[in-house]
């Protein structure tokens, strides 16, 4: 879910707030129902059977530990929402979490602000000073640069599976912040770009000659997880409501 959200939100600075020009939508309470997520063909926006706290969480881009103080019921209600811009206009994947925002605010009437706070979370922080893991080498290229120094290799980003070529530090953090569901701060001191290789077992009780992810980090990369107290930008609702009717 994560990965396909990632996809159609691009993570880019926002645009000037665009709205969507008619949208529908409507409690979907069957338990079976599959989800899906698309941007369609003419810049509107398809979600079936999502609850609203990850509508909030993709619109405004956060983790899912940022969002506070929205009503119990956010976990457990589930939407379908079928959205459309003017007919003619021009919309990008870029601009669709401006367009989903405006629609959180005008349709659950969302109203929030945002505040640091100290959390419970964890430091990156390297096993042993000077020495890389096995799945962790500098890398020759950059994928950062636009264009690459070389051509970078396709990435794969699967459950449980993190191979990345020529990415900072950063690129693993934040997978490593969606696996914790915790803020995690960088005390690797690692500036240069890597190949990382990290695939780790998401069952602890199933039988499998892969690790737990925790012992991944330090068997295959040379890094762990130290739990800390660390600051962390929530978002705090104010307000949000059941939508308004169509």
């Amino acid at each position: 879910m994560a990965l396909l959200a990632g996809l159609l939100f691009a993570r880019v600075p926002a645009f000037g707030q665009i709205a969507f020009d008619v949208a529908s939508i409507r409690e979907n309470t069957d338990t079976a129902a599959p989800q899906r997520l698309m941007r369609t063909p003419e810049g509107g926006l398809t979600a079936q059977h999502f609850p609203a706290r990850f509508l909030i969480t993709i619109a405004y881009r956060l983790q899912p530990f940022q969002l506070s103080g929205a009503p119990g019921w956010v976990e457990r209600t589930y939407f379908d929402i079928a959205a459309k811009p003017a007919a003619g206009s021009s919309t990008s994947r870029e601009q669709m979490p401006d367009m989903l925002q405006a629609l959180l605010v005008e349709r659950f009437k969302l109203r929030f602000h945002r505040e640091k706070r100290q959390i419970d979370g964890y430091a990156l922080v390297r096993v042993k000073p000077g020495a890389l893991g096995p799945g962790l080498k500098v890398s020759a290229i950059n994928c950062e640069q636009t264009p690459p120094a070389k051509p970078c290799l396709q990435f794969r980003d699967a459950p449980s599976t993190f191979v990345i070529p020529g990415s900072p530090i950063w690129s693993l953090q934040q997978r490593l912040i969606a696996e914790v569901n915790a803020p995690i701060e960088d005390e690797t001191g690692l500036t240069a770009t890597y190949d990382i290789d990290l695939r780790w077992s998401s069952d602890p009780t199933a039988a499998s000659d892969v690790p737990a992810l925790f012992t991944a980090l330090q068997e295959q990369l040379g890094l762990k997880l130290e739990r800390r107290r660390v600051a962390a930008e929530l978002f705090i609702v104010d307000n949000f409501e059941r939508p308004t009717a169509n």
